[in-house]
């Protein structure tokens, strides 16, 4: 008995200090400033070329239609690793034309930056993408009229084709010709125009913003990586 007392006051010594350290880690878990996710989608700069390009062109067996994952902006949610190579982005057309130079999460990575800094651009980035989501589903719903009838026509090129009238290699050149037609309507819409401000406008404010927040050496590099990126605008 005495020797089942002596065990059980050993055995306290042991489990209780594992139990309270256990406790402080788990709390220092909690409050530990957590890491960004750089390779989200959330860190990247989706601008007016991305929704262009979110536009699929139409062909003999297929109609000209907007992207799913861009226009419903669920790539945010719906792609966890938006990364160079990753083939979870193959076969989507403005995630594989994507300039990954924009993905501004993939430059952060490779800065010293402060758990400050992370969390201004983590917040940057929100912010970002709020005012771009509204903005490209009214580019599509300001363009839904002129894509319907631009599969009008490539559904009576198709037609002919079933009828022998015509062959696939001259429907594919009358295709050609009309999916050019129709993204110069749509480029000059005067709601894509307006739009097309607005999405420069935030994307304007947005980089402006990352630089004020960037120091030293820092600045410098992002300078850089301006000159390297393509602007819509």
């Amino acid at each position: 008995m005495k020797h089942f007392k002596s065990l059980l006051v050993i055995t306290a010594f042991i489990v209780l200090p594992l139990i309270g350290f256990s406790a402080c880690s788990d709390k220092g878990d909690v409050n530990a400033p957590k890491q960004a996710d750089f390779d989200s989608p959330q860190f990247a700069l989706v601008d007016y070329t991305d929704i262009t390009n979110g536009i699929e062109d139409a062909s003999v067996d297929y109609e000209m239609t907007f992207d799913n994952t861009l226009f419903s902006y669920s790539f945010i949610s719906t792609v966890g690793v938006m990364t160079p190579g990753n083939p979870k982005l193959m076969g989507n057309p403005w995630m594989t034309r994507f300039d990954f130079g924009k993905h501004l999460g993939l430059f952060f990575r490779g800065l010293n930056l402060t758990d400050a800094q992370k969390a201004k651009f983590k917040d940057l980035m929100i912010k970002y993408h709020e005012t771009m989501k509204p903005l490209v589903r009214q580019f599509k719903d300001a363009n839904a009229q002129i894509i319907a009838e631009a599969n009008n026509a490539r559904k009576a090129i198709a037609e002919q084709v079933k009828a022998g009238t015509l062959s696939r290699k001259e429907a594919a050149e009358q295709i050609k010709k009309l999916n050019e037609k129709t993204r110069a309507e749509i480029a000059a819409n005067p709601a894509t125009i307006d739009l097309k401000t607005q999405m420069c406008e935030a994307r304007k404010q947005l980089l402006a913003d990352v630089r004020g927040i960037l120091e030293g050496a820092q600045v410098a590099k992002f300078d850089n990586l301006l000159k390297l990126i393509k602007n819509p605008c």
